[in-house]
């Protein structure tokens, strides 16, 4: 990953290849009313050594992509955030209160590990490598319109029998 230090927020902000970010595997679209908290589950297995990151990508122009480790959650830059031990999976999914339109985008997991190797100097050098999950998230918020317009809908249809059953047959 490479810091894009042009935007308003240079910690958040990363650039990712189509090389390095290579998830394959279930998409799941999740769907929020705005001000709801929501909880998006991790599928990477934490062994001994490796720590969790999500990572978020998103279709805005405007929008910076997040890179999510527990030392920012701990150091709070991003306060509405927060991991949660899932212990039957044993990996950490990624909490959010207060969502907002500014959280829509792809949320992929991966776990951090850190690789240590010698070059042909014995220069002993280390570095990150990232082991992506096989899902993805792709979280969408309604706003108030859209939520009002889709209960009625649904409200519309329920109360008119003769439409609900033209619907079925």
């Amino acid at each position: 990953y490479e810091p894009d230090t042009k935007g308003p927020h240079p910690y958040q902000s990363l650039r990712w290849s189509e090389q390095e970010l290579q998830v394959f595997g279930a998409e799941v679209d999740m769907r929020v009313k705005a001000g709801d908290s929501i909880t998006l589950y991790s599928d990477c297995v934490i062994p001994l050594g490796s720590l969790i990151v999500w990572l978020r990508n998103c279709s805005h122009e405007h929008q910076p992509s997040l890179f999510i480790d527990s030392s920012k959650i701990f150091k709070e830059k991003f306060p509405r955030f927060s991991f949660v031990l899932n212990s039957s999976s044993n990996s950490y999914d990624l909490h959010i209160t207060n969502v907002s339109v500014s959280d829509e985008g792809m949320y992929y997991c991966a776990k951090r590990e850190k690789k240590i190797s010698k070059d042909v100097n014995s220069i002993i050098n280390d570095q990150f490598e990232f082991k992506y999950g096989n899902k993805t998230t792709r979280l969408s918020v309604l706003g108030e319109k859209t939520f009002s317009l889709l209960f009625m809908l649904i409200c519309f249809v329920l109360t008119n029998p003769f439409l609900l059953v033209s619907l079925y047959f």
